[in-house]
């Protein structure tokens, strides 16, 4: 809901919120957030990947809820998205996932943050940061590839 009220899509996104917003009424749909142990464990999760930066709350929050209702409902649940940052981390945390208008990712990518101009490696949460010895920003590069 909060990605869909983001003041420069809500024109684009009005018909969608007043579908949602119906069926949030009518009992429909139940919006429900995660618990912060099944939050947490994505947030890990994602720094071993190097994609902490990458993902939103929303997106960690989201991954949450999918591993708490894979250990409440016996149903299979199945998350669809077309971030490929979340697909990738989907297959560290054995989620199931669809992609939407899209074929999807192949294989499983690491990543490491490193400093372009002095090569030195970084903590994955401080992607995006100035290096500390050389002031330069800091980028994440592939570190490694595994087949699904």
């Amino acid at each position: 809901m909060d990605e869909l009220k983001v003041p420069k899509y809500i024109d684009r996104n009005r018909n969608i919120l007043r579908r949602i917003e119906f069926a949030i009424e009518t009992g429909k749909l139940v919006v429900k957030k995660s618990q912060d142990k099944y939050s947490n464990i994505v947030e890990e999760k994602s720094k071993s990947t190097g994609t902490t930066k990458v993902l939103s709350k929303n997106d960690v929050s989201l991954m949450g809820l999918v591993l708490e209702l894979m250990d409440t409902y016996p149903e299979d649940i199945i998350l669809y998205t077309n971030d490929y940052s979340m697909e990738n981390l989907c297959t560290m945390l054995k989620i199931r996932f669809k992609p939407l208008y899209k074929k999807g990712i192949e294989e499983k990518m690491y990543f490491e943050v490193y400093c372009p101009y002095c090569k030195t490696l970084q903590k994955p949460e401080d992607l995006n940061k100035k290096c500390e010895r050389c002031g330069l920003h800091l980028k994440k590069r592939l570190l490694k590839k595994e087949k699904l």
